[in-house]
């Protein structure tokens, strides 16, 4: 087992039990695309990096997509969040919005750089679909910050959290910061999505971010049940789908995760379906 495997599994891990526990949330609140939405403004802002490059060579750094992606995952995720709090856009069509802009921008941007440097810029097949071949150990670890701060957060503020999924108003007027757990919610999943894209890539954190919360909402009805169950189907997914792409090079781990993930659920469902009707 190489050290790159070992990055990779680590860092899979981490961000696979962090998106489950944010899947809780994301399926209560019904945010089912905000994966989406979020993870392609990493894609939008990676194009800045590329227009940049062509504008001002010295800027043409390696690192430069993934730092101006971070900061605009961030900024699009409290922004969708200030739309659909405001109440005059719902949080689909403002997901909407960002997500065919964001997309727009980054393929316009990769055009440019391509026709002026004749390559393919820095970071684009990551951000659609991931790569976890080239991990480092600074990646693995930050990570497992990340999924470290979640966990902490939401056992801190899991009350507060919980009586905002279910009903944002009533949760207010109880005396919850309402707002504050709102946009600590995008926070968390701008960051999440943010180290998630080096897995499975913008395209596929939707996933990640539905799959553990729905299959575990159909095998338990208890919070404490569903939590544990997301957080294991989830990091099952993770490993398998990396012990597959390590077994077969052809298999990409984004998307082998993701159809474990999937193959999770259609278990889960013929499981409810059964013991429903007995």
């Amino acid at each position: 087992m190489n050290a790159a495997f070992v990055h990779s599994l680590i860092t899979a891990i981490a961000i696979a039990a962090a998106c489950a526990l944010l899947s809780i949330p994301v399926m209560l609140r019904r945010w089912a695309f905000i994966g989406e939405g979020i993870g392609h403004a990493g894609f939008g802002g990676a194009g800045v990096a590329w227009m940049l490059a062509v504008i001002f060579p010295a800027m043409n750094q390696p690192a430069a997509p993934y730092l101006t992606a971070s900061v605009f995952c961030t900024i699009t995720a409290l922004t969708i969040g200030w739309i659909s709090r405001s109440g005059r856009v719902n949080v689909d069509a403002a997901i909407g919005i960002f997500l065919v802009a964001s997309l727009a921008f980054g393929f316009f941007a990769q055009q440019v750089y391509s026709h002026h440097f004749r390559m393919i810029p820095a970071w684009f097949g990551e951000f659609l679909f991931g790569q976890t071949a080239e991990l480092s150990s600074a990646a693995a670890m930050a990570a497992t910050l990340l999924c470290l701060g979640v966990i902490i957060t939401i056992a801190m503020l899991g009350k507060e959290i919980l009586a905002y999924c279910f009903d944002p108003t009533t949760a207010y007027t109880s005396g919850v910061r309402a707002g504050f757990i709102h946009y600590l919610l995008m926070v968390l999943l701008a960051l999440t999505i943010v180290i998630g894209m080096r897995v499975v890539g913008g395209v596929l954190m939707t996933a990640l971010l539905v799959l553990p919360g729905a299959t575990s909402m159909l095998l338990s009805r208890k919070l404490s049940g569903v939590l544990a169950i997301a957080i294991a189907t989830s990091v099952l997914a993770a490993v398998l789908g990396l012990l597959a792409s390590a077994r077969w090079s052809f298999v990409p781990a984004g998307p082998a995760i993701v159809l474990v993930m999937v193959a999770e659920f259609m278990l889960a469902f013929a499981f409810s379906r059964v013991r429903a009707s007995q």
